[in-house]
């Protein structure tokens, strides 16, 4: 359970566990000598290095798949080329450039960005909504979180079959390998993330600028060959094709969101390496090689519209280099899903200290960025699912359209959230507001309306995903509301234990008990079954409140409050980017080593029966009991020793 500041709620371990020695505590602690961010050790050269291979893979790998996808939509005449290249040029423009980088990337919390970051920043009333007006946009960034989930999925699976697929513009008779390489490109990328990235880092940095050089070289010199296509970059071209084809170009619309795609990626990776060195990095490197793959892809077309299937690929004038370029993309892909997986490990992770999802079980694959995680649950879904996609669809073309629905979606629910931190928090005028919304909103919304249209046609898988892991993160906040209420319901205030000690029906015991709760004003859920089921209790007690506040690493200090002779509590304070460590934030602010190690945790397990007379009810309740049962357990979660915990089961109606 994720507590929030002044919004607490009592720890737990997943139902199911023995009442044994064991340790799952509901708290979380920050130190600053863990989990703090350490400062950037390098310069700017080098932070826009490594985020070329992190930022801006996803973006850097649509040339493969983009133009060819949109041209397909729109047609492969003269005036269908230049449109449409006039579109996707300025959808990187307005999009990435403007929105992203002028706008977006100024929405960071305490340096950290993504939807999460920027769900943090929205006031209380929408983060904890009661009315239904704030309820909707509570539901409406469920929504988008759950497309970015979506997003990490699809991502891999369509970028590694893209450049495969290249092998059936090498030889024909290749085109048949191209989906069961993908699958053991996947298989082999997804079983080595417990190994983590880190000593790959320099190396993925070096193959997208490899290969963000290769692609813009090779669509300079296309381009050269027919210098007409420089003149698509004119925003009529774009405007006169809006205008003429009307309805119809939303559907070439749909295709042209791919060109985005990883807009997203910018934001959400800002913590990594700044805005300077992103921007830097899209500036000078990233968008010239994008458009000038893209005008070059326009130049081969003019010269062969019939070469419309293969399109990047023609962009090698030989065999020798179309087989280096298939070589280079299938690796860019690669480093591109790579980033997509971290990223996903990242927001679920970041959703569960939120409170939107249940405790997963975080594995740190390096001790000196933050970033590199590997979170086990969350690899094992992307990984199954990826190559599920792949087998299923078994094309780029036929993945394209489930791609950038989830695209689509995710940038409109930005852009609101965008508008409405804007106002409530830097206090911009209603005008600009306005004006805002209504420029990038009306981008985004035409981009979301196009791809609706594709939702019989593979759309409906992300919207799916979106839709079960919008619900089961509305379940989970809804759960722990119920559990919150009850725990208050059956709450016993300090003076119930005292006078057991003192009428002698509770035995005290010469030792040190540590119990986790929201409200130390009454006894924790797990001395009172301790003192009902075995009628004894610690001589000395401490209650540890953990809070986890709205900044990605809090900065607030623990806090030690004497209750009474018996009873001391710590609250302590964490960010929600950051992995607690409940035993050494005790040494750290009360207890010696001798007496932590001496100590035992005491927890509850909670097991919830379906009694209807509680706050859930029916599918919802059973939902929650499965979502807090495979949750992981607070030993993993907490760092607490498994062999100094004590659980003691509780039976509860929500």
């Amino acid at each position: 359970e994720r507590l929030t500041r002044n919004e607490k709620v009592d720890g737990s371990i997943p139902s199911g566990g023995s009442c044994c020695k064991h340790i799952s505590v509901v708290a979380r602690v920050a130190f600053p000598h863990v989990n703090k961010p350490k400062p950037h050790s390098a310069g700017l050269a080098g932070l826009t290095f490594g985020a070329l291979g992190v930022v801006f893979g996803d973006i850097g790998t649509s040339p493969i798949y983009a133009l060819k996808e949109s041209l397909t939509a729109a047609g492969t005449t003269v005036y269908d080329i230049m449109g449409v290249v006039s579109l996707l040029f300025w959808s990187l423009m307005i999009v990435v450039t403007l929105k992203y980088l002028v706008f977006v990337l100024r929405a960071d919390n305490a340096g950290e960005g993504g939807i999460l970051a920027l769900f943090s920043l929205l006031p209380r009333r929408f983060r904890r909504p009661e009315s239904k007006r704030d309820f909707g946009l509570f539901l409406l960034m469920l929504l988008g979180t759950a497309l970015l989930f979506g997003d990490g999925l699809i991502t891999p699976a369509i970028s590694v079959l893209s450049a495969t697929e290249g092998l059936g513009a090498i030889n024909p008779e290749l085109a048949s390998f191209s989906v069961p390489l993908t699958v053991v490109v996947l298989a082999v990328l997804f079983s080595v993330q417990f190994k983590g990235t880190q000593s790959l880092g320099n190396i993925f940095g070096g193959v997208i600028l490899v290969w963000f050089l290769t692609i813009g070289t090779l669509g300079l010199v296309a381009s050269l060959e027919r210098p007409e296509v420089f003149q698509a970059l004119s925003p009529m071209y774009a405007i006169e094709y809006v205008a003429k084809d009307g309805w119809h170009t939303l559907i070439i619309m749909a295709s042209v969101i791919l060109a985005v795609t990883g807009a997203e990626a910018l934001y959400a990776d800002l913590g990594h390496f700044g805005k300077r060195p992103i921007r830097l990095g899209w500036f000078a490197i990233v968008a010239p090689s994008l458009v000038l793959c893209y005008l070059g892809q326009a130049a081969k077309m003019l010269e062969n519209p019939e070469n419309v299937e293969s399109l990047f690929f023609s962009l090698a004038p030989n065999q020798v280099l179309k087989t280096l370029l298939v070589v280079i993309a299938t690796l860019a892909t690669v480093v591109a899903s790579q980033a997509l997986i971290t990223g996903v490990a990242s927001l679920a992770r970041q959703a569960s200290q939120l409170g939107l999802f249940p405790r997963l079980r975080v594995i740190h694959t390096s001790e000196d960025h933050r970033g590199q995680i590997y979170v086990p649950a969350i690899n094992a879904v992307l990984g199954i699912g990826s190559i599920f996609l792949v087998l299923n669809f078994r094309t780029s073309s036929a993945m394209a359209h489930a791609y950038s629905f989830a695209i689509a979606g995710t940038m409109l629910v930005t852009t609101i959230a965008f508008g409405i931190v804007a106002r409530t928090k830097w206090n911009w005028s209603r005008p600009a507001v306005a004006l805002f919304v209504m420029v990038f909103g009306a981008f985004d919304l035409a981009f979301f309306l196009a791809t609706v249209t594709k939702v019989i046609h593979g759309a409906w898988v992300p919207l799916l995903i979106a839709v079960g892991a919008s619900y089961l993160m509305w379940v989970w906040r809804k759960g722990q509301v119920a559990l919150s209420h009850a725990l208050k319901r059956d709450r016993h205030d300090w003076q119930w234990l005292h006078d057991g000690v003192s009428g002698g029906e509770v035995v005290e015991t010469e030792s040190l008990g540590i119990f986790l709760s929201s409200d130390a004003t009454s006894v924790p859920q797990a001395a009172v079954s301790q003192v009902q089921n075995l009628q004894a209790i610690p001589h000395r007690i401490i209650v540890v409140s953990v809070v986890t506040e709205d900044v990605p690493y809090s900065e607030t200090k623990p806090v030690v409050t004497k209750l009474d002779h018996k009873v001391t509590r710590v609250e302590i304070f964490t960010g929600y980017m950051e992995s607690p460590d409940v035993p050494r934030s005790l040494r750290e602010v009360l207890l010696s080593r001798e007496d932590e190690i001496a100590a035992t945790y005491y927890l509850s397990d909670r097991k919830f029966v379906n009694g209807g007379a509680g706050e859930l009810s029916g599918t919802s309740e059973q939902v929650f009991a499965f979502l807090h049962r495979n949750s992981a357990t607070a030993s993993q979660y907490f760092g607490l020793p498994e062999d100094r915990v004590i659980i003691l089961t509780v039976q509860m109606d929500l």
